[in-house]
Order: structure tokens, then sequence, then C-alpha cells
């Protein structure tokens, strides 16, 4: 802790304050001088030469003649708002501003009474009409045009009455719950001992250790007796008998190091996929994912390789119109289709049902098949009920391989393909839709650093076969290392500037020129705008990616 410091001296003080002409920066500057000088009442023979912005001092003549320059009392609050509390403070708001338009509505006793008339009830009258409530009591007409309405107020009970209820309850906790207003009242007169003196009070030291036994035998676990009968239940606790009083309890606690990886092991034998582990007990899978044996204890389980297939389907409807689709996952799909909102947007089947009434028929066109051949199943088909004379209901092109896999699910079933080969070459021609997966997303360096590539032939590289193995690195810097001579290619073709993004600079500025260089190595606009988010905005801005990208993301 650092030592306190010592107290200014009063020269000190005034040194300070000698550099200030204004005593409002003073203060604002140096506020410890400033409260130091305030609490020795040194302020007047400190700061006196400096200058104090002081309110201006308006005569009636002046407030007059500014408030003339308004004809709405609106507008002169808030442009002269000194000037108007001046006025308030003098009591001559009538006076000066009597001219002024007022933007609220003045109503008449008969318009009051008419609006009145059509409640019963006080209560809901003041809540629904607060402006019309407000300007009836402003003017003293409550007891005259609300006289008709229900009031809510307290019952006024005598001391006979008072009496007569207490006698029909043996339990004061009862008696309050279901007597609210006659317990508050006794308490109110302060009669409590004398009219609910008969009545049985349960308090914490009251409690012998056979009513919290008997208080405890109500319930089958801790949770559900602290709950219900809290009173009880901190008694026990306090005089350390809880454990005892609950014996007979269900345990719901498992105790600290039960789910071993021993256990979950065990259970984990009983399930086929890590999705059935997940759902079936979540308690295990979610110590062996937390402690990391999930790859140790789920050896045996099957890996669904869903995120290398699609299935092709599609909703039509009788007045012509159809939606054709792809999808990893019927269930989920349909529900997204149908049931809620995706992605904030409703669904295109969902709208189109709402808007006609009209009943959908599903249908599947396809098996589960790879996602590469899906995509282009998918557009053959959007093409072809297009060509039929049906309109399509789909917003974006057909291709799209969509999916919502689990991470851990699809990293795993990356590694399991990746795994099955030995040298990159191998991967990219036997799984071309992984690999452009991988190269799109700037994941090839995390799942394929284990692979090996084969030495090439000094003729080996051309510019097509060296453009061809850009997407597998991430930045110019990585694709230089990995292949030299490819990159000697490229950079001397004049193929390299814009297809790797640069790096973070705050004075780079994304011109026409660089936004169009960017875009001429990118095939769609997908891919534009993935790879150079801020140049796909800024031709966006200027209304220039129809010219530089010939094909269309959406159907006309």
């Amino acid at each position: 802790m650092g030592k306190k410091r010592k107290p200014y001296t009063k020269e000190e003080l005034a040194a300070v304050a000698k550099g200030y002409d204004s005593l409002q920066e003073f203060r604002a500057k140096e506020p410890r001088v400033y409260d130091a000088i305030c609490s020795r009442k040194l302020l007047d023979e400190l700061c006196g030469h400096m200058k104090r912005s002081q309110r201006k001092r308006y005569t009636d003549e002046e407030l007059i003649e500014v408030a003339k320059r308004y004809d709405d009392l609106t507008l002169f609050i808030k442009n002269q708002n000194r000037v108007y509390l001046a006025i308030c403070h003098r009591g001559k708001i009538d006076e000066m501003c009597g001219h002024m338009k007022r933007n609220v509505r003045e109503y008449s006793e008969e318009e009051l009474a008419a609006i009145a008339k059509g409640y019963d009830d006080l209560k809901s009258f003041r809540k629904e009409q607060k402006i019309v409530y407000a300007a009836i009591r402003r003017k003293g007409l409550i007891d005259k045009l609300c006289r008709h309405m229900k009031r809510h107020t307290r019952p006024d009970y005598t001391d006979e009455e008072l009496t007569e209820l207490a006698k029909g309850y043996n339990d004061l906790k009862q008696f309050r719950k279901e007597q609210r207003y006659p317990y508050f009242a006794i308490v109110r007169r302060g009669k409590i001992d004398e009219m609910c003196g008969h009545m049985k009070r349960f308090y914490a030291k009251d409690y012998t250790e056979e009513d919290l036994r008997s208080v405890a035998l109500k319930y089958k676990t801790k949770d559900e007796f602290r709950k219900k009968d809290g009173g009880a239940y901190l008694a026990a606790h306090r005089r350390g008998i809880l454990d005892d009083v609950c014996s007979h309890m269900e345990e719901l606690r498992r105790p600290k190091g039960f789910y071993s990886k021993g256990y979950c092991h065990v259970v984990a034998l009983g399930y086929k996929t890590i999705g059935e582990f997940r759902q079936g007990n979540g308690y295990a899978y979610s110590r062996a994912w937390k402690e990391g044996w999930l790859d140790d204890i789920c050896s045996h389980m099957e890996v669904e390789d869903k995120w290398n297939k699609r299935l092709v389907y599609v909703y039509t409807f009788p007045d012509g119109y159809a939606y054709v689709g792809l999808t990893d996952d019927v269930k989920r799909r349909k529900n997204e289709h149908l049931h809620k909102y995706t992605h904030k947007k409703i669904s295109p089947v969902l709208r189109h049902s709402r808007e006609t009434g009209l009943n959908y028929e599903y249908k599947e066109l396809t098996d589960w098949i790879d996602a590469a051949t899906a995509a282009k199943v998918e557009d053959d088909f959007i093409r072809k009920y297009k060509a039929d004379g049906w309109k399509m209901l789909n917003r974006m092109r057909g291709g799209g391989l969509g999916g919502n896999v689990k991470k851990e699910h699809k990293a795993k079933a990356i590694r399991t393909i990746v795994s099955r080969y030995e040298y990159v070459e191998d991967f990219r021609e036997s799984e071309p839709e992984v690999y452009k997966e991988l190269c799109d997303n700037r994941q090839f360096s995390k799942y394929c650093s284990g692979l090996k590539r084969r030495k090439k032939q000094p003729d080996y590289w051309t510019l097509d076969r060296a453009v061809a193995v850009m997407p597998e690195c991430e930045t110019a810097a990585d694709f230089r290392k990995t292949y030299r001579q490819a990159y000697k290619i490229v950079k001397e073709a004049g193929r390299l500037d814009g297809y790797y993004p640069k790096p973070v600079s705050n004075n780079f500025k994304w011109t026409l020129e660089n936004c169009a260089t960017a875009a001429r190595y990118c095939e769609t606009k997908t891919e534009f705008r993935k790879k150079h988010r801020r140049a796909y905005e800024r031709l966006l801005k200027e209304r220039l990616l129809d010219e530089l990208f010939e094909d269309k993301n959406r159907y006309e």
C-alpha cells in the first residue's frame, strides 16, 4: 500500500492557484487543490484574482423581450431554458408566456365526464387514461366524475370482527397467509398477543429434535425440504443434525470423484456414436469432454461422415410454386422450414404457406450422396423445375452445401478422411470437395500439416499448376515458404497481387483499382466477399459488382 501524501502547505496551494485565471478551469483541472483550499476557507484569499462565471440577472423587460420571439412553449423551453426557469421562479409564466401555443390538450368538463362514464373501476381508469385522470384531479372533479366507479380500499375491521376471524385458526403462519388484511390490521393496532395468543408459532428456537424429524419426514429430498419449510431446515442446519434428520432422503448429488475415467468408459461402451452418448448420459459426457477423455473412451464408436453427405429435397405447392434444397439433417431442416425462424428470417416455404393458406407436399429427390455431387444435382433440379414452369421460392442459386454439424463431429470426420492419405497430392485428387472446403476456410494447414509432399521434377511447375496450389496457403509468406518454385512463377506472371489478403495496415485503402484487381482472382461474389470483405463492400457501394461478375447469385 502506498504512502499517504503529506497535506498541502499554504505556499503550495498559492503557487498552484496562481497558474489559473478562471475558477471553473481551476476546479476542473486541480480538484484536490481546490478541495484543500475550500476546506481551509482560503478561497477568497488565494482565488480572488480568478474570474468567476455568474448567471445573468434578467430584468422583467428582458424576459418579456425574449419570450415575445417565440409562439410555441415547447420550442421556447428547448432553446431558452435559463430564461424559462427565471420566469418560472418569479411565478410569471401565464403573464409572459400566455401568448404561446401549448401542445397540451385542454379537456372540457363534458369531455372528461364522457370518458369517465366508460369505466366502472377507478384503478383501471387511472391506468388506461393517465392524462384524463390527471386532468380530472387537477380540476378537482374526482368525486363528481368518478363517483360511480369501484374503489379498492382496505376493509375497516372492528375489534370484534378481527377476534372472530382469528378464532378460526390455530397456526399463525396459515392465518397470515390466508387472511392478510386482518392480520396486518391486528399488527397495526398492537393486539397480536391478545387476538392471536392461542395460535401455534413456529420459530427456529422453538423446534425440538422430534419436531424437526417429523417435519423432515414429509419430504423426499433436501432441496424440497429447504424450499417448502425453510425455518425447520435452518434450525436443523444450525444445530448440526441436518444429515441425521434427512438420512431417509434421496441423495441427488454424486460424491466428488464419482465420474472417473473408468466409470465414463463403462458408460460410453453402451453407445454407438458420440451423439447418442451425449444425449443418453450428459453428465458423463461433460466430464469426459472437460478432462479430455473423449478420444480414449469413444474410440470404439462409429464416426458418421455426414459432413460429406447430403440429400436433395423439394417442397411443392398447388399454385405452381416450389422450393428445392439440400441438407445433412432432414429432421432439423424440416423444423427450420416449417416451425421456427432461421437466421432471424422466416423460411420462404413457411412464408408462402402463411400467405396463401395452401398445404405443401414434401418429396426427397435423392438418397444420401456426396456433397459435391449433391450441390450439382440441386442446381440441376432447380433448372429443371424452372424449365417445367414452376415458380421457384429459392432466394439463392443452388450449390450451397449448408449444414449445421457440431464442430467436434466435423473435425473428427475431417481428420478421419485426411488420415487415409500419406501425400497431399493423393488427398487433393481423391477428396476434391474436402480439399476445396479446407482451402476456402483457411484450414488446410490445421488438418493437413502431417501430410508429405512428393518432390517435383525441375520442369514440373507450370503456371496452371502453381495457381492450383495457392489456396493451400493462408498468406503469401506461407506460399513462398511451402512452394518456392511455384511462388516465383506466379509472381513473374503477375498473378500474386490481390490473391492473398495484405497485412493489416491503418494506412492501406481499398481504391477502385485495388478492388478490381482483387476481384479478378475470385470466381464468384461469395468467394470475393469471404476473402476481401472491405473491397466487396466498396464495390457494392459503388454499384460495380455486376460489371466485374457476370454470374448472378440470385434467381431473378
